[in-house]
C-alpha cells in the first residue's frame, strides 16, 4: 500500500509540476491600423479606369496611326475608319442634392488636346464628354455634374489623335503618355 501512495504522491507533484508550465509564446508583433480622416463630402470611382486611392489608370492600349482621329473629329479618322474609344465615365457619390464641378488640369498641353509623353510624336488625347469636345487650350475645364436619381455621372471618353496640323504619316510610333489632374468642387 505503501508503494501505491509513494507512486500517487510522485505522480500528483509530476501533474502539479506539468500544470504550473508556463506556455510557449510564439509569434509577436504589432497590427498597424493607418488612414486619415478628411472632410470630403465626395467620393469618385470609374468603371473604365483601374485606381488607387484617388488615382485612376486608363490604359489606351496600343492603337494604330491610321485610325487617329482629329482634334476636331476624335471619333472618326481621316479614312473614316472608327477611333478607338476609351470610356472612363466617372461616378461620383455624394450626399443628396450635392453641387458638383470637376476641374481637369493636364500636366502639358497640345493645342486643345493633352499632350503625350514618352516617344511617340505628333499624337495628344481628346477628352469628351456628352458629345463635347473639351478645349484645354487655357490650361484647363470644368464641367458642371447634375445630380439625377440619387448620383452624380460625369461621361468621358479619351481618344488618342493627331495634333492639328499633322497627317497620319507625321505621325511617329512610341510611348504616348499623359496625366490630367482632377479636382471636385462641390456645395
Amino acid at each position: 500500500m505503501k508503494k501505491i501512495l509513494l507512486g500517487l504522491t510522485i505522480l500528483s507533484a509530476f501533474a502539479a509540476t506539468a500544470a504550473q508550465a508556463e506556455s510557449t509564446i510564439g509569434a509577436r508583433g504589432n497590427i498597424d491600423f493607418v488612414g486619415s480622416i478628411n472632410a470630403d463630402s465626395c467620393s469618385v470611382r470609374s468603371t473604365g479606369a483601374s485606381s488607387s486611392g484617388a488615382n485612376m489608370q486608363v490604359d489606351m492600349g496600343p492603337v494604330a496611326a491610321k485610325t487617329l482621329g482629329t482634334e476636331a473629329a476624335p471619333a472618326t479618322s481621316e479614312g473614316g475608319l472608327a477611333s478607338i474609344a476609351k470610356n472612363i465615365d466617372l461616378h461620383v457619390e455624394c450626399a443628396t442634392g450635392t453641387k458638383v464641378s470637376l476641374k481637369l488640369t493636364p500636366t502639358s498641353v497640345s493645342g486643345k488636346g493633352i499632350a503625350v509623353t514618352g516617344g511617340a510624336q505628333n499624337v495628344q488625347i481628346m477628352l469628351v464628354s456628352d458629345q463635347k469636345i473639351l478645349d484645354f487650350t487655357n490650361g484647363n475645364t470644368t464641367l458642371d455634374a447634375p445630380y439625377v436619381e440619387g448620383s452624380i455621372n460625369i461621361p468621358l471618353t479619351a481618344y488618342y489623335t493627331r495634333k492639328a496640323g499633322s497627317d497620319v504619316a507625321d505621325v511617329v510610333g512610341g510611348q504616348a503618355n499623359a496625366t490630367v489632374a482632377y479636382e471636385l468642387s462641390y456645395e
